[in-house]
């Protein structure tokens, strides 16, 4: 801390900028691996008092994933907490914590596809509208409870992971002009594997019936699955970048941009009219999720880039000048 004396001994003492510190870093982790436990534990209670599961080996993969991350999710919350200060230094920030972040990221990374395969009617089931010759079948939610919380613990694990790599490659400090994005791009990259998942599915299990869904039910479906490859490779590129701190500006919104078309053409084929995905499911979801999130980051890293919004980098420099000011200040008292 810089101190300024006067001539009558008068003391002045600068106030110091403040920045992303790691224990802030670890309290938003901390965030994540508790709600992860939570997530955990509803989805593994949602799954375990549905008495219309009947495929028993997909029940049995859902209890063990639930049950492993239930565990893994509750010692990386005790550890975060510092009760003790060894279990804390052995495991926040260290590889121990990157492994059990990566562990629990793969199991739910395998089982949450099984738990949405609407032939396995777990979280989601088929239904149709017929009409005519053509049944139109599309996937619907069944158990709201076992969806909506095994989302929200691959997306908690996700974020703990991202976090965890962030921190390890040091982007946080070095900085870049999408660092306060990544988390938006690692989720855009998510919402874009789900319409790939999906389109696929539709494809091989709707698309290949006779009758089972129109010629321009298909078609669309296909734009989607063309969509989310590519919002997948951009995200996980831009990411990527994001996570060194070697981002662009000019690129990032260009991506955004370019995410932000394709997603408003693929919800409105998808959710409208003759859409495979006008009923509430996970290609529904995760096409909005995909429209929203692109032109959260575009609007934002606009903001950044034009000035409008302060960023990293404007923000420090905001608080180098405000203390050049001062010390002008201190100098002329």
């Amino acid at each position: 801390m810089a101190t300024h004396s006067s001539s009558t001994g008068e003391s002045f003492s600068m106030p110091t900028t403040s920045t992303t510190t790691p224990l802030s870093s670890d309290r938003h982790r901390f965030n994540s691996w508790a709600l992860l436990f939570l997530f955990s534990t509803l989805a593994l209670t949602a799954h375990e008092t549905d008495d219309s599961n009947a495929n028993a080996g997909a029940n049995k993969l859902v209890t063990a994933v639930s049950s492993i991350t239930l565990i893994i999710s509750a010692f990386g919350s005790i550890a975060h907490l510092g009760f003790s200060g060894l279990l804390s230094s052995m495991f926040v920030g260290t590889l121990i914590e990157g492994l059990l972040a990566l562990i629990a990221l793969a199991l739910w990374a395998g089982c949450l596809p099984v738990v949405m395969d609407p032939r396995k009617g777990l979280a989601q089931m088929y239904v149709g509208k017929q009409s005519d010759e053509v049944i139109d079948y599309q996937p619907i939610i069944s158990n709201a409870n076992l969806y909506f919380c095994s989302w929200g613990a691959a997306i908690c694990v996700l974020s703990v992971f991202a976090q965890y790599v962030r921190e390890r490659l040091g982007g946080s400090s070095r900085g870049g002009s999408g660092m306060g994005y990544t988390n938006l791009w690692y989720l855009l990259g998510l919402a874009s594997v789900v319409v790939v998942i999906e389109g696929m599915r539709f494809k091989n299990q709707v698309c290949v019936i006779d009758g089972g869904a129109e010629t321009a039910t298909c078609g669309r479906n296909t734009y989607g699955l063309v969509t989310g490859i590519i919002g997948l490779i951009v995200s996980v590129i831009i990411s990527l970048f994001s996570s060194f701190g070697k981002d662009s500006a000019l690129v990032t919104t260009v991506s955004s941009f370019l995410c932000a078309i394709l997603y408003t053409i693929c919800a409105g084929l998808l959710t409208f009219d003759k859409g495979p995905a006008t009923y509430v499911g996970n290609q529904y979801l995760a096409a909005w999720s995909g429209f929203f999130l692109s032109f959260a980051i575009f609007g934002s890293v606009v903001k950044e880039f034009m000035g409008v919004a302060g960023g990293p980098s404007s923000g420090a420099s905001a608080n180098n000048d405000g203390e050049e000011d001062e010390e002008n200040e201190m100098d002329t008292i």
